[in-house]
């Protein structure tokens, strides 16, 4: 299986996650859509199975703090190997 038909397995999963909950199938494909990774999708279709949200903001208001945290956890991973190759620039074996 590649990445494409995992997108698509995961945007089928959030379009019937969000049909449960009583909204159209195309609110989860524009879920999917916003989400846009496999993870996002899959953490988006459990927390609509699990706490059930009354309306469609809510769930949406869940969808753009999964995004933050990704995002913010992207720059963390980013500042930690930056920082990781500076250190080693520094404690490099230098001619002297």
């Amino acid at each position: 299986m590649d990445e494409a038909d995992d997108k698509d397995r995961a945007r089928q999963a959030l379009a019937r996650a969000a049909q449960r909950c009583g909204w159209p199938a195309e609110f989860g494909e524009a879920l999917a859509l916003y989400l846009g990774s496999v993870g996002a999708m899959e953490r988006m279709a459990a927390y609509l199975a699990q706490a059930r949200p009354q309306s469609m903001e809510e769930a949406a208001d869940e969808a753009v703090t999964i995004v933050e945290q990704r995002d913010a956890w992207i720059e963390r991973k980013k500042g930690e190997y930056y920082n990781a190759k500076i250190t080693e620039f520094y404690n490099r074996e230098r001619d002297e």
